[in-house]
């Protein structure tokens, strides 16, 4: 009796996540294995490798018709659209009058038997793109406050590039002033905005004083720990 399914002769097996165990062999090995006093032994081999290879992760039901397991995964895509305990977002679920409810998807259309469901379905994701809108309004709101706040405080001070002064508008090489500042003097500003608060440990400047390089230049942006 083999110990191990590499022992196992003429048969090609898998089992997939879902713990369903696929052996391909010819008829006269199955009708041999069949007669065999430990067939038992091999059964439960196979039963084994089901139970290991089964995933928690793969919805597993077995289908009314096809007695095949459900491959959907449930860590990746959510509940099972199908195999649900509860009715998910998209369904009709409309109870029905023997028992359960109807699990039309609605992403498709109006269910032919409860075409009350897909209006509410509707209402439902018009809400939710109103209120996306909203949250993504907001955000935007918030997005030129902080772009704001970066302009007027790059503007306090003078810009290492180009030479402009605090308050004024960085310059073009033709002297011409440009709407966006520097990227050189928003760092500077950021720069400043660190010193502020807290010393460097790696190149010793005490609180208000830049951080500087080795050679004694002003860093563009203050050492990481500070």
């Amino acid at each position: 009796m083999p110990n191990t399914f590499a022992d196992v002769p003429k048969a090609v097996w898998h089992a997939d996540e879902t713990g369903l165990v696929t052996v391909q062999a010819q008829p006269e090995w199955w009708r041999r294995l069949g007669q065999h006093a430990d067939w038992p032994e091999y059964a439960e081999m196979f039963a084994q490798a089901g139970e290991q290879a089964r995933s928690d992760d793969v919805c597993g039901v077995l289908g009314r018709t096809t007695y095949r397991p459900c491959r959907h995964n449930t860590r990746l895509y959510g509940p099972c659209p199908h195999h649900c305990e509860t009715p998910l977002s998209f369904h009709c679920a409309t109870e029905r009058k023997k028992g359960g409810w109807c699990r039309w998807d609605l992403r498709k259309g109006a269910c032919a038997h409860h075409p009350d469901s897909y209006e509410e379905y509707m209402a439902a994701i018009r809400a939710d793109e109103e209120e996306e809108m909203r949250r993504q309004a907001v955000r935007e709101q918030e997005l030129r406050k902080e772009a704001e706040k970066r302009r007027t405080g790059t503007l306090g001070v003078a810009c290492p590039y180009c030479d402009a002064q605090p308050g004024g508008s960085c310059l073009m090489r033709n002297g011409e002033e440009q709407p966006k500042l520097h990227g050189a003097r928003e760092n500077l500003w950021l720069h400043t905005n660190t010193a502020s608060t807290a010393a460097c440990p790696y190149c010793e400047a005490a609180v208000g004083e830049l951080c500087r390089t080795s050679s004694g230049k002003i860093a563009n942006q203050a050492h990481t720990g500070r």
